[in-house]
């Protein structure tokens, strides 16, 4: 088991905690060492770094809020799930659109991404008062390099999910930040664009084995064609703004994938499945991954548990056996995505396992809310990552490969389709070919669209994917009417449980698996309440009170 990893716990170097009783956009420095004393040398330079690139793991309060996990129940893939209606209320209600704005889900993002954004931005600030030796020159400037295209990155989340944010790239201190108020999408896409650019010319394209996780040319250029993708589609535009340069252009981002696909050695993996196991880890087919580990106390009291918590939501409730370890049920796959697979493919069981399966192996498990009969088979409780030490739910070590260059390829696909589908087509293919299903002989954009539903399911993409589509297309594809109980696949009394419901099908009211995608909010958040009560000049999404 792979225990090697970038993101250790920030000791004694988190100069920019905010307090629970303060707005989360108060940037002001939380322990006796302040960044006028910090800022000396490389290794201080090396330890703030760290606290920017923990955020994307994130850590309590913020450890229930995976960016996959997220994404999928507010997609059409998943259900929130849990063992009820009430089980962690922020998620049954963003998975039906209608958050409030003290939500635990919407608070702890934007916490996690301005926390990150303030790391970011106080060690960018202090970066000409550290001393580099005269051998760390590389160092130097991949260090900035770094810290840039992840404050990128937290903007990029942020804007997703909440649209109207402020857009800070200093730090702010005393009582500067009730004066913060929200920029234009432009101004913040505008932002990203220039910090990734920027990054992308001084990252490097690999790292040694004691550094992987860190964010690569690579990694930074694949993210990079995410923004273009979703900015471009969302708000209609033919071109990403960078600040103070040349916009992406949809020929830039062309030759951005092409660099991708064919100078970064980035392969696919031939056995799918293996993905989604520890020898998945670090494999060549990841381009941007966010390492998780076992090698923290791993206790509920730590402050910042390392292993990756989506697992253990996502696990069946009340199972525990040779193949899935007990966990939360929460984010269950819908019949809907199950049903797009083709036959014969290979991604299917690798996605998702059934009652059915789990059942026949050891015949223990509780249905959860809004049961489906499904649970995911990729981040989730696999019985090889079960730790032995401290609380098991806080150490999977699993980690989120949050680019694929499965992504990229189809990303390239959409980019060619209209220009050289020829070219599409072979993108497409290269993927299919890997699940073991049939070449298509032409190629839409509902064809791709329904490729990388299957090929990124449960990986936190889909909604996004919806999104940029537009607001009408995503009100066709998030609605749930109608709906009609799915029926059991299997009827042995070994599937009943003691109520004598079948756990192999649908278990619920119709109306519990009913969903109303609310085109008024625009598929964003709402902005945190408590930000907007203490500073006014916040506005809040269109759609919530």
């Amino acid at each position: 088991m792979k225990t090697k990893y970038f993101i250790p716990v920030m000791a004694g170097v988190m100069l920019l905690g905010v307090s629970c009783s303060e707005s989360f956009l108060d940037l002001k420095p939380r322990t006796a060492q302040t960044s006028e004393t910090f800022f000396a040398t490389s290794n201080d330079a090396y330890k703030a770094l760290i606290g920017v690139y923990e955020k994307l793991r994130a850590e309590r309060p913020n450890v229930y809020e995976p960016l996959q996990l997220v994404t999928d129940i507010m997609s059409d893939d998943a259900y929130a799930g849990g063992g009820s209606a009430s089980d962690m209320l922020s998620f049954q209600k963003i998975s039906r659109f209608n958050e409030v704005s003290n939500g635990t889900v919407s608070t702890g993002l934007w916490k996690k991404g301005y926390t990150a954004i303030q790391r970011a931005n106080t060690l960018l600030a202090n970066y000409d008062n550290i001393t580099f030796k005269t051998n760390e020159t590389a160092v130097q400037a991949s260090y900035k390099a770094e810290a840039m295209f992840l404050r990128g990155h937290f903007y990029f989340e942020l804007a997703r999910f909440f649209g109207n944010i402020p857009l800070i790239t200093k730090p702010v201190s005393g009582e500067e930040w009730k004066g913060v108020t929200q920029n234009s999408a432009d101004e913040v896409y505008a932002q990203i664009g220039k910090d990734m650019t920027e990054a992308i010319l001084a990252l490097p394209a690999s790292y040694d084995a004691a550094n992987k996780g860190r964010i690569t040319v690579w990694a930074a250029k694949a993210e990079l064609l995410k923004v273009y993708m979703f900015y471009t589609g969302y708000y209609g535009k033919t071109e990403l703004p960078v600040a103070g340069g040349s916009a992406i252009t949809k020929t830039m981002a062309i030759a951005i994938a092409e660099d991708i696909i064919t100078n970064s050695g980035a392969t696919l993996t031939a056995d799918y499945a293996k993905i989604f196991t520890p020898e998945g880890d670090f494999s060549k087919e990841v381009l941007f991954e966010i390492p998780y580990a076992n090698t923290s106390s791993g206790d509920w009291g730590s402050d910042s548990p390392l292993g990756n918590i989506g697992c253990v939501m996502s696990g069946p409730r009340g199972y525990d056996g040779p193949t899935l370890a007990e966990g939360w049920s929460f984010c269950i796959p819908t019949h809907e995505l199950a049903n797009a697979f083709e036959a014969g493919d290979v991604r299917k069981n690798a996605t998702i396992i059934t009652a059915k399966t789990l059942i026949d192996e050891k015949p223990a498990l509780t249905a959860g809310y809004t049961h489906t009969g499904l649970y995911t088979n990729k981040y989730t409780t696999h019985a090889a990552l079960k730790a032995t030490t401290g609380a098991a739910a806080l150490n999977y070590a699993q980690n989120y490969h949050y680019i694929r260059l499965s992504d990229i390829l189809l990303i390239a696909a959409e980019l060619n389709l209209t220009t050289d589908p020829g070219k599409a087509l072979g993108y497409l293919n290269r993927v299919r070919n890997r699940a073991g299903v049939t070449p298509k002989a032409a190629i839409t954009l509902d064809v791709i669209y329904a490729e990388r539903r299957v090929e990124l399911a449960m990986e936190g993409h889909r909604y996004f994917d919806v999104l940029r589509r537009g607001l009408d297309y995503a009100k066709q594809q998030l609605d749930v009417t109608n709906y009609v109980l799915a029926a059991p696949e299997a009827t042995n009394t070994k599937y009943l449980n003691d109520k004598g419901q079948n756990l192999t099908g649908d278990i619920g009211n119709t109306s519990e698996f009913e969903v109303v995608f609310d085109k008024v909010k625009a598929g964003f958040l709402p902005i945190p309440q408590k930000e907007i009560d203490l500073n006014n000049k916040l506005k809040q999404n269109n759609g919530y009170n």
